[in-house]
């Protein structure tokens, strides 16, 4: 899944990282994003992190797209310092934490999963942390 393709990340102007060799997603410099300080409005910096959940879950999980159904059911975002210019997302993969998610998974054809989502500017100082839960179930079988 591409999360640029979805209309309201289009609207944000998202765009998949080009600059940052591990990063998600990236909100580019433009003077429509900022607030009445001049720095990015926290309400871009929350699409831009709610958007790089998704693609990193998308990236990351390992059983069918096309077989589940992933629902965010939690988001918490700590803004550090304000966002200036060009914005990137970076995911926090901890194996320990996706392990338990696929074998529940396995198990049940649905569990949780939460990993932390980090903002960076472009001195690669981590201007905001959010934390995204997802709830992943198998998709539902058509009755015939």
């Amino acid at each position: 899944m591409n999360v640029t393709q979805l209309p309201f990340n289009q609207l944000l102007g998202l765009q998949k990282c080009q600059n940052q060799d591990d990063g998600i997603l990236e909100l580019p410099a433009d003077p429509k994003y900022l607030n009445h300080v001049d720095t990015v409005h926290a309400t871009a910096i929350y699409g831009l992190a709610e958007a790089s959940s998704g693609q990193f879950l998308s990236d990351n999980i390992k059983v069918s797209k096309h077989s589940i159904v992933p629902i965010l059911r939690r988001a918490e975002i700590k803004y550090r310092k304000p966002g200036m210019g060009s914005l990137f997302s970076r995911g926090v993969y901890n194996a320990e934490d996706w392990d338990q998610f696929h074998a529940t998974y396995a198990d049940r054809k649905r569990a949780l999963l939460s990993f932390p989502i980090e903002i960076l500017d472009e001195e690669n100082a981590i201007i905001a942390l959010a934390q995204y839960e997802w709830f992943i179930a198998e998709k539902p079988k058509d009755d015939e």
